[in-house]
């Protein structure tokens, strides 16, 4: 179970997707919650479903200096369930994610990272089934080159406003970060929505015409 009482990460992972939680959100009046579509999946099928935890990172250019002090007690923070949001400013000096993050993570219990920056160690990633979002890869430590400002608090990644504490669902359709005060009402009608699509599939796979069974279900 997630922070929020009654939340079930493994259900959504299980019967919600990023596409349906947007139409949700839409209906909701929560219109921009999508990232960019450059941000990927760094192997195929990953899915990460969790409750954000952010950190903000800026570009330096000073190579004497230690950049990781900030960006390690960050990820020290991570609690169960959460997933790591990175916000970087569009950063492709150097990768800000990689495998050792990944096992220190995973072993804090965190469900993922989402990073609007770039990846490496991308094969042991996938080994590990960590699920990691990227916005390219790029083999470059981050050591001199880009460092954390601060983490628990609101950042700006992949085009969206993202606070600790919102829920994040990612698959290969893309990212939706849900705000918090919208959770429990989004994720039930989403569950709902979803029950009618699974009724609408069967329609048309009966022969029903896509035009009767919208008008239906009010629902494609």
């Amino acid at each position: 179970m997630s922070k929020k009482i009654g939340l079930n990460l493994e259900e959504i992972k299980e019967k919600l997707s990023s596409s349906l939680l947007s139409d949700v959100l839409d209906a909701m009046g929560y219109r921009y919650q999508a990232m960019n579509e450059h941000l990927r999946p760094v192997y195929p099928g990953a899915v990460v479903v969790g409750m954000a935890h952010t950190m903000h990172m800026v570009d330096v250019h000073q190579h004497d200096i230690d950049t990781f002090p900030l960006q390690l007690k960050g990820i020290d923070a991570l609690k169960k369930d959460d997933v790591m949001v990175v916000a970087s400013n569009g950063s492709i000096q150097a990768a800000l994610w990689g495998e050792l993050l990944s096992t220190a993570a995973r072993i804090r219990g965190a469900r993922g990272a989402v990073i609007d920056g770039l990846a490496r160690d991308i094969r042991l990633i996938e080994e590990m089934k960590f699920p990691v979002f990227a916005s390219g890869c790029r083999p470059i430590s981050s050591k001199g080159r880009v460092m954390a400002i601060s983490y628990g608090e609101k950042i700006k990644a992949g085009g969206v406003y993202v606070d600790s504490g919102d829920l994040i669902v990612g698959d290969v359709d893309g990212i939706i970060v849900v705000p918090k005060i919208a959770v429990d009402e989004a994720v039930k009608l989403a569950l709902e929505r979803a029950s009618k699509e699974r009724v609408t599939r069967q329609e048309l796979k009966a022969g029903s015409k896509l035009s009767d069974v919208y008008a239906k279900y009010g629902t494609i």
